[in-house]
């Protein structure tokens, strides 16, 4: 993987790491996630005459991961009710890359070798180390564990889908637009349906800081899904979960939770394999 490649996905990884804490800390709910897809929405309409239509190879791969996304975003809000952050966040994104990595080879051709396979293998080990062996009292929320896990496998679901669609057309970036305006009004349709009977001003109180948070979100996935035109979708989606490394650091340093001596070596085996992804 290519330096440039490398450090735009860290990048992205710190922002969802980010709007991620942002949802769990204010409340893990619907409603704060349908603020964040009207920042999806703003991204689409500002793009979309940029862009123009998707190819029609990428349809089948778009309508199937809008609705992959949308179970992700109720599934997720489920988790991080259950659950602390540094528990549920990494598990969830744990899961995702290492069922990326098991079935590349057989549903999307990508074989990894020499130091991009061992790259993936140590940033999966530090992720569950710094997420679910990290924290022996969250093992027992089964709940957060059950929703965890159930956002992982979405994920994984939505990466070799968003994978695919990308490299089915004619440009990612067209498929990306159309991503966020297909699940941000899938989303927002979802939030209607479930306050139906509240204000939706106050459903929608956070969208100031929501809507930014949602843009911010959207730029950092649209690096992803060029990224997994470039470079292996398990690769790019074990270096996209690093973001688990600032997760714990944010629940460390502002949600007061704990980061042990199990976390910080996983911590250290992410870097690793990141410095082997880089070869």
């Amino acid at each position: 993987m290519d330096l440039p490649v490398l450090l735009l996905l860290m990048l992205a990884a710190a922002a969802h790491a980010g709007w991620n804490a942002w949802v769990k800390d204010t409340g893990a709910s619907l409603a704060r996630m349908s603020t964040i897809a009207l920042g999806w929405l703003i991204v689409a309409l500002v793009a979309l005459p940029q862009v123009g239509f998707p190819s029609i190879e990428s349809l089948p791969f778009l309508f199937a991961t809008t609705i992959v996304h949308t179970l992700y975003a109720v599934v997720l809000v489920r988790a991080y009710r259950y659950g602390e952050f540094s528990l549920t966040y990494p598990l969830a994104r744990g899961v995702g890359p290492l069922l990326v990595s098991l079935s590349a080879p057989y549903l999307l051709d990508e074989q990894l070798e020499g130091p991009s396979r061992f790259a993936v293998t140590l940033i999966v080990s530090g992720i569950f180390m710094i997420g679910a062996f990290g924290n022996i009292k969250g093992v027992k929320n089964w709940r957060a564990i059950m929703f965890s896990l159930a956002t992982g496998v979405l994920i994984a679901a939505y990466t070799m889908l968003d994978g695919s669609g990308a490299r089915a057309g004619d440009s990612p970036h067209a498929y990306a637009v159309w991503l966020f305006l297909l699940t941000a009004l899938a989303l927002l349709g979802v939030t209607a349906y479930t306050h139906k009977d509240d204000d939706p001003v106050v459903v929608l109180s956070a969208w100031r800081s929501g809507i930014p948070i949602g843009v911010v979100s959207a730029l950092s996935y649209w690096i992803v899904m060029w990224a997994m035109t470039v470079a292996p979708t398990a690769l790019v989606a074990s270096v996209r979960e690093t973001s688990i490394l600032f997760a714990a650091l944010i629940g460390w340093g502002f949600l007061g939770e704990k980061v042990g001596p199990i976390r910080w070596i996983g911590a250290v085996l992410t870097v690793i394999g990141l410095v082997l992804a880089k070869l």
